[in-house]
């Protein structure tokens, strides 16, 4: 493993504590592409779902049909696991028939669109893909009400934190059924006013050429005639608040960085718990789509006023966050990920706990009464494929199919007729994609080379489209990269049986880079703005490190190394030195310092700190150590660490994950390292023979280890320790 290069030392925050013991073995570059997948699941055969690709609101379609058992059609196929095979129409109807449930039953306390009559449509082929009025949506009244309702709620329902409060995210109906009748009846007027006056007339306007939203399925020329003059109406079907921020090391997301089922979103700004300095915090919305690689803000929707509301289409893959007051004003051209912006996020995110209200918009949909006499004659008992419920929307038909997909082994079965439903959403290909790769993968998956070739064929071609419909998703050029990787092998290995000429293979490694490069700069502006964690990108950089490697290009893999390491740099949300005025409550003055030396040579090894100045107090001390017992005793026994490499009976917690929950801890510590650790630090090394990083000290990584020496005695060894091992970094 390389150390960083000099360059990188002067460029961005120095790495105090040393590269993870796992990273040993995951830096060393292998001999086949990273199939690592970004926000993805490793299918395997227990089906397995990731929490993080979860629908924001759960379907309950595995249920449905568990309580509607239909039976296949006459050549459908058993399942591999004995179960029958489920008719597209069967599948269809549940979903038709779930939908009709949920918009007549999710928000009852919330109104539908009144009956539109008549429709302008405006023939519009790129719609912005956002709106966001000057003008608050909600009145201040109202926005300030739904937050001090969803603070009690949260206040009432939050488990012992010791403060530290995280992502909290509730349902509205259940937050207003807690308050006062008068108060909630008051906040569903001003609801209802937004929404009748406001919400509906502009979503229906800034997208009157959704096929959702006109009577017809036929096209914009025509109506049917039976549905002339019936247009669906806009309804809600889900209506959350979420809240986050106010504590120090607070995270600047409110939500995480997903799409939403139905068919609109509404992002309304619901303001600060701190009502002192409620500009220094306020709300923004990241756009996936928006990213450029101008400048970082230009994803940003933001800041929002109290009550501001921003409306776009459900497919848009977006997250809520805290943004300073003066997002726009900061001209921020450092190119790194710890850059100025994103600390400034960080910092507004601390200073006060934000909220937000998030509504889900679909339609009621339009059944013809054609439709329902044929339903009613050939389908008696409601079983058969076909619905008397109106047709859900197909974007909604296919996001809800994707879902249920996940569950079935035969879901790119499935997957292939969300993408029939909704040829232009990118996330069919992207799972189509995906799910081709990770047959491909799977162990029990035998096959000849030429049949894994046909399928990793199958998944470029998907990908390639995902490219083309979502250019800006992140996960869509790293799954791309990894099918062109697999093509890769397949392909070698056709040649070593058959002596077949393929693509030259630089010029398939080049498209391997290019790929993992879009992945790199796309996702790297999610974790600029606090969007995102660094594990995605590390682990994007990582693989296009290798594949430079590959391809003889040795400068510019060092140069992505550089990238990947400066990854550490902002992994721990512990302070990052203020060359500022030391106030340790010592007068300034720091502990003394003794070198360790070697006996030969007189070579300096390590600093211990003497004197009556010590870095930690008994009363610091405790508290860690108290910390640290709560959190062991808790696991049951559950590793705490990221790290494999350690001795059985020894306890390792990081200190990240303790001051994430405890507010004062971390005040604590950030205070030891700003007034103590970095000072000391500097000292120590001042007169080194290396150049002194010129950049800002920051912890890379920082782990308490509490020993056990009678188990350690019990193994036969001397005494309680961690194995023998070297640290990355520098200091």
């Amino acid at each position: 493993m390389m150390q960083p290069t000099n360059r990188f030392k002067k460029s961005i925050p120095v790495l105090l504590v040393g590269l993870p013991k796992f990273f040993l073995h995951s830096a060393a570059f292998t001999s086949a592409p990273c199939h690592l997948p970004l926000k993805f699941p490793h299918i395997n055969k227990d089906a397995h779902v990731s929490k993080e690709l979860a629908p924001r609101r759960p379907t309950l379609l595995r249920s449905e049909l568990a309580q509607n058992p239909v039976e296949p059609n006459s050549d459908s196929a058993s399942g591999s696991r004995g179960s029958k095979e489920v008719s597209y129409a069967a599948i269809l109807k549940v979903i038709d028939d779930f939908h009709q449930k949920d918009i007549t039953t999710a928000c009852p306390y919330l109104p539908k669109e009144p009956e539109v009559s008549s429709h302008s449509w405006v023939n519009n082929s790129s719609p912005k893909p956002y709106q966001s009025p000057i003008t608050p949506i909600l009145s201040p009244e109202t926005a300030n009400g739904l937050r001090s309702a969803a603070q009690s709620y949260f206040e009432q329902t939050r488990d012992e934190t010791r403060g530290a409060f995280g992502q909290e995210v509730a349902d509205l109906g259940r937050i207003l059924s807690t308050s006062s009748s008068s108060a909630s009846e008051e906040l569903k007027k001003g609801l209802y006013e937004a929404l009748i006056q406001q919400i509906y007339p502009l979503v229906r306007a800034s997208w009157s050429n959704h096929d959702a939203l006109l009577p017809s399925k036929n096209s914009h020329d025509h109506y049917d005639e039976e549905y002339s003059q019936q247009f669906p109406s806009l309804v809600v079907t889900s209506a959350t608040v979420a809240a986050a921020g106010g504590y120090p090391g607070a995270k600047g997301a409110m939500t995480t960085l997903e799409r939403d089922a139905g068919l609109f979103t509404v992002h309304i700004d619901l303001g600060n718990e701190n009502e002192a300095n409620p500009h220094d915090a306020m709300g923004g919305i990241y756009l996936e789509s928006l990213v450029s690689s101008d400048t970082i803000t230009e994803a940003v929707v933001g800041p929002l006023s109290l009550g501001q509301a921003v409306i776009h289409r459900s497919n848009e893959r977006t997250a809520a966050f805290i943004v300073p007051a003066n997002l726009r004003d900061v001209a921020d051209s450092n190119q790194s990920l710890d850059s100025t912006t994103r600390r400034n996020i960080i910092q507004a995110a601390e200073t006060s706990r934000h909220y937000g209200l998030r509504l889900v918009l679909t339609t009621t949909g339009v059944a013809s009464s054609k439709r329902n006499e044929t339903a009613k004659e050939n389908d008696g008992d409601g079983l058969s494929g076909v619905s008397t419920q109106p047709e859900a929307p197909a974007e909604e038909r296919a996001y809800r199919l994707r879902n249920f997909a996940r569950f079935r082994e035969d879901r790119i079965r499935y997957l292939t007729l969300a993408g029939l439903l909704d040829v232009d959403d990118h996330e069919n290909h992207l799972w189509l994609g995906f799910d081709y790769i990770a047959r491909v993968d799977n162990p029990e998956y035998r096959v000849d080379v030429n049949q894994r070739l046909s399928d990793v064929n199958k998944a470029i071609f998907h990908l390639e489209k995902a490219a083309e419909l979502g250019p800006r998703d992140a996960r869509v050029h790293f799954q791309l990269a990894t099918a062109l990787g697999a093509k890769m092998d397949c392909e070698k290995s056709l040649m070593k049986e058959n002596s077949a000429k393929s693509e030259t293979e630089a010029i398939q490694l080049s498209r391997v880079a290019a790929a993992l490069e879009r992945s790199a700069i796309l996702e790297s502006t999610a974790v600029k703005l606090g969007i995102n964690g660094i594990n995605d990108l590390a682990t994007c950089l990582h693989a296009l490190a290798e594949t430079r490697c590959k391809m003889g290009e040795f400068d510019k893999a060092l140069d992505v190394i550089d990238r990947w390491a400066e990854c550490g740099s902002i992994r721990s949300d512990l302070a990052i030195e203020n060359v500022g005025k030391i106030d340790n409550g010592t007068g300034g003055r720091l502990p003394m310092i003794e070198w360790l030396k070697t006996s030969d040579t007189n070579h300096k090894i390590a600093v211990k700190t003497i004197g009556d100045v010590p870095v930690f107090t008994e009363d610091d001390i405790s508290m860690l150590r108290d910390a640290a017992d709560r959190r062991f005793s808790h696991a049951n026994g559950v590793p705490t660490s990221r790290y494999t490499m350690q001795y059985e009976g020894n306890s390792e917690v990081h200190l990240d994950d303790l001051c994430a929950a405890d507010p004062s801890l971390k005040m604590r510590i950030d205070k030891i390292l700003q007034n103590k650790v970095y000072p000391l630090v500097r000292k120590a090394f001042a007169n080194d023979d290396e150049d002194s990083p010129e950049g800002p000290l920051c912890v890379y990584d920082s782990i308490f280890v509490r020993y056990n020496g009678d188990q350690a005695r019990a193994l036969g060894r001397d005494g309680a320790s961690q194995p023998l091992h070297q640290d990355g970094g520098i200091y």
